[in-house]
């Protein structure tokens, strides 16, 4: 691995568990044991580190998303697999990260508020529709699914309502997706669901 993609390997981890804002420099160099100054080659700054962490970021979470879409398998399973896609990247995230974001650098929320919504309303109704045709999404005008999903996403998996309701990013995608799960799916459809979560333990 290049130097480079090192230390956004090791500054995405450090920022993602410790938050962005009290991470100095200074620590991300002495965690990687190189000098500061070998961080400045590439970087000018820790914003324009941040910055490069959020674009190969969401890069990388756009292919893995794609594949899950682009796959043969059913609606149902790529439901599940977006589900756990997204749970996987909060297990990875701290709150105080996503908070960080949102007070100290409201133009970096604002890009990773319009990355997600993007990707929502694109693949959510890629999904949608194929789950109609299945039979195990309820027959509703896509374009209403996707608004009720991209405002719950905004409105709850949001850190200034996690932090005001005392419940962690995780547990507030668990609730909201099981929430809007059990209003849009089929009979056959929450049958197909509980099967996959039986199989593969909670999702």
């Amino acid at each position: 691995m290049e130097e480079k993609e090192r230390i956004l390997e090791f500054a995405e981890e450090k920022f993602f568990r410790e938050g962005f804002y009290k991470t100095s420099m200074d620590e991300i160099a002495s965690g990687m044991g190189i000098s500061k100054k070998t961080i400045y080659k590439y970087f000018e700054s820790k914003d324009q580190l941040l910055n490069s962490i959020v674009e190969v970021f969401t890069r990388r979470m756009s292919i893995e998303i794609e594949s899950i879409i682009k796959s043969d398998r059913h609606a149902i399973e790529k439901i599940i697999g977006l589900t756990q896609t997204l749970k996987k990247i909060l297990i990875k995230i701290s709150d105080r990260w996503l908070n960080d974001i949102r007070v100290h650098r409201p133009s970096v929320w604002k890009t990773i508020e319009e990355f997600r919504t993007r990707m929502i309303a694109r693949n959510i109704s890629i999904v949608f529709s194929q789950g109609i045709s299945e039979g195990y999404i309820i027959d509703v005008p896509p374009s209403i699914v996707i608004t009720v999903f991209v405002s719950s996403v905004r409105a709850i998996i949001n850190p200034e309502f996690i932090m005001n309701n005392s419940i962690s990013a995780l547990q507030a995608v668990e609730y909201t997706f099981k929430i809007l799960f059990n209003g849009i799916l089929t009979e056959a459809g929450r049958e197909a669901y509980n099967k996959i979560v039986s199989q593969k333990g909670q999702v």
